[in-house]
């Protein structure tokens, strides 16, 4: 199998999660605002098909990278591992909305999965490992912070209805924070997929 290299494509399939979760959950609360925590679930609903796909595709790219990739470095390892469990967080969101289940047991997942995220990072940063060390500690950074987020923005998602839609003050704060990351993290994305475009299409791998 000819390799090619994915990553500028990947980088803009993370930004997409990002730019679908932030459409998602600002539509859900805009609906809170006018109608309270009624009908949530069905503003959500239209955002499963395509957050599943763009999970699957991100697993299926990440486990792609680490088996093919013939580049000198462990790059498949710094991309390829994230990549997977990222897809995996995405993929059980999808699945756990479609079937009305608690998020709070994913949150925790995307918890943990946000700490490795930031732990990989951080690594890289340290060693140098790409042309632009800044951005891509700051997207792993981003995302890695959003994935912290996301559990208690899930655990407020579960409670919600019991608090008769009547969020405390630290509660919109951690949603605040949790869109914050998700900005941040998709643009960061989108800007090192953006500044690889030109390379990898002059010198194909």
């Amino acid at each position: 199998m000819v390799f090619v290299d994915d990553l500028a494509m990947e980088l803009f399939a993370m930004s997409l999660v990002g730019v679908v979760s932030i459409y998602m959950t600002g539509a859900a609360f805009i609906n809170y605002r006018r109608n309270g925590t009624k009908d949530i679930e069905e503003v959500l609903k239209p955002g499963i098909f395509p957050l599943g796909i763009l999970g699957t595709f991100l697993l299926i790219m990440g486990f792609y990278g680490e088996m093919t990739w013939p580049l000198p470095g462990s790059y498949n390892i710094l991309f390829g591992d994230p990549l997977m469990l990222l897809g995996i967080v995405i993929v059980a969101i999808a699945i756990a909305l479609g079937l009305k289940q608690k998020l709070q047991y994913v949150g925790v997942l995307a918890f943990f999965a946000g700490l490795i995220a930031i732990y990989y990072g951080a690594n890289a940063y340290i060693q140098g490992m790409t042309s632009e060390p800044l951005a891509m500690f700051g997207m792993y950074l981003a995302f890695g912070l959003t994935g912290v987020f996301t559990f208690p923005a899930t655990l407020i998602y579960d409670l919600f209805p019991s608090r008769n839609g009547k969020p405390s003050s630290l509660w919109t704060l951690l949603l605040v924070i949790f869109w914050i990351g998700l900005v941040v993290s998709s643009f960061l994305a989108a800007f090192i997929a953006t500044s690889a475009v030109p390379q990898h299409l002059l010198k194909p791998p």
